[in-house]
């Protein structure tokens, strides 16, 4: 395995944001097609990787996101939420009474997964599916909220995928408002406030363009190249690079704020998958991060469980 370094520096950003006017700001997601794509490449990669058997219970849960999707059932996705379409972030925590019906979905999921998983996942599937819906929405809330440390980690993947499932269905009427608003170039997901999980240049609309790809609802929206998608700074921006300059993933620096994020080239390997893809080099994360850099993204098949702090995960006060 070379060491990754770094392949451009000193992009052009005026050129590039010249080139990237008058787009498409928002894409909105089929989350039935995403989840299947999903699904095929974490198959196609299985063996490549020493993840194989992590990679097949991915497999099959993002199977079952994908048959969930594609089914529009109001037991899973309840009656369409009253949204302020006219706002920043419609689907965001605090802007529409979300409820508990994602549970329902979760409930599915676990359904699904149980006859097909090893013992061991059973157990943790077996004790998810019987945990009071209090406890699942507290925990639901923590993530949504970034804190993911508050949550136990074997239950995380599957709480966050069933989060996924609602929040996608709903995002495909707010993505097709926005995409016509014209506005883009947000750090966060523009219809739901997530993070990204790593940014995908495109060959459509047009060849070059870059998107951002949300880690809850999957909406891609616009952000120019050249510039940190974390700060903003264009200043001290360079691509990494395994090998090749012309290398199909990248991971793009900023020297400023020292975060980073993938960059998957589908205009040169179509075949890439955000998510999976992301996973697949995550030893090249490694070499950033001992190079000083953070990640400025989520990664729904991977979410990060460090220690958290005494207080971070207590409730808040009733004085607060």
């Amino acid at each position: 395995m070379s060491t990754a370094t770094p392949s451009v520096t000193g992009l052009d950003p005026e050129a590039l944001a010249k080139d990237a006017a008058d787009v498409l700001t928002v894409i909105p997601a089929n989350p039935a097609a995403v989840y299947a794509r999903r699904a095929a490449r974490l198959q196609e990669l299985a063996d490549d990787t020493v993840l194989s058997d992590y990679f097949g219970l991915l497999r099959l849960l993002t199977q079952s996101q994908a048959r969930l999707a594609a089914s529009d059932s109001e037991s899973l996705f309840g009656p369409q939420p009253q949204l302020q379409l006219s706002g920043s972030t419609p689907l965001s925590l605090a802007s529409f009474d979300w409820g508990n019906v994602w549970q329902s979905g979760l409930q599915e999921l676990i359904s699904e997964l149980l006859p097909l998983v090893s013992p061991s996942v059973q157990q943790v599937l077996k004790e998810l599916a019987t945990t009071e819906p209090e406890q699942l929405q507290r925990w639901a809330t923590e993530m949504l909220d970034g804190r993911f440390t508050c949550v136990p980690a074997r239950f995380s993947l599957f709480i966050w995928s069933a989060l996924s499932l609602y929040w996608s269905h709903w995002a495909v009427c707010v993505a097709e408002v926005q995409a016509k608003v014209g506005e883009g170039h947000h750090r966060l997901c523009p219809v739901c406030g997530s993070h990204p999980i790593a940014s995908v240049v495109r060959e459509q609309p047009r060849q070059g363009l870059r998107y951002l790809h949300c880690s809850l609802c999957e909406t891609q929206w616009h952000r120019v190249r050249a510039e940190c998608t974390c700060c903003g700074d264009n200043r001290d921006i360079h691509l990494w690079a395994e090998t090749e300059t012309k290398a199909p993933l990248r991971i793009e620096s900023c020297g400023s704020c020292k975060g980073y994020t993938k960059m998957l080239f589908t205009d040169i390997n179509p075949r890439l998958e955000v998510a999976v893809d992301d996973l697949a080099s995550m030893v090249m994360d490694q070499q950033l991060v001992e190079e000083g850099f953070h990640p400025s993204t989520v990664n729904p098949l991977l979410l990060a469980h460090e220690e958290p702090s005494a207080s971070s995960c207590e409730e808040p006060s009733a004085n607060a």
